[in-house]
């Protein structure tokens, strides 16, 4: 039998309640855990968040609560809703500055900090 190795989960950073809820993610995406998410206007679909995107992917509103590949088509998926988590353990776009990093998640229950 093969020896296992615990390796602890340390996506949280505060004590504030961490909440998922079922939507449903665009098409032709393979998403880590932990990916910020946007809500595209038009279907109401959720992407990975895109700060300079203009379809409403740009504003972050949820994240992925575990990785899904949409590859197939779009599919339903528990995402985060609320709940603060290590900034270093999200998985944000490349490029990102840390002042969107910052105000990533502005006016919803997700924040990001480092831990302390």
């Amino acid at each position: 039998m093969a020896a296992e190795t615990y390796v602890p989960d340390n996506r949280f950073a505060g004590g504030d309640e961490a909440a998922t809820t079922e939507i449903t993610i665009a098409s032709g995406q393979n998403l880590p855990a932990l990916k910020p998410l946007g809500q595209v206007a038009a279907t109401g679909e959720f992407k990975a968040w895109d700060p300079t995107a203009n379809d409403g992917s740009q504003v972050a509103t949820r994240m992925t609560a575990a990785a899904v590949d949409t590859s197939a088509g779009a599919k339903k998926d528990q995402a985060y809703k609320s709940g603060t988590f290590n900034e270093a353990a999200v998985v944000w776009p490349d490029g990102v500055t840390a002042v969107q990093k910052m105000v990533a998640f502005v006016g919803t229950p997700i924040s990001t900090q480092m831990p302390g």
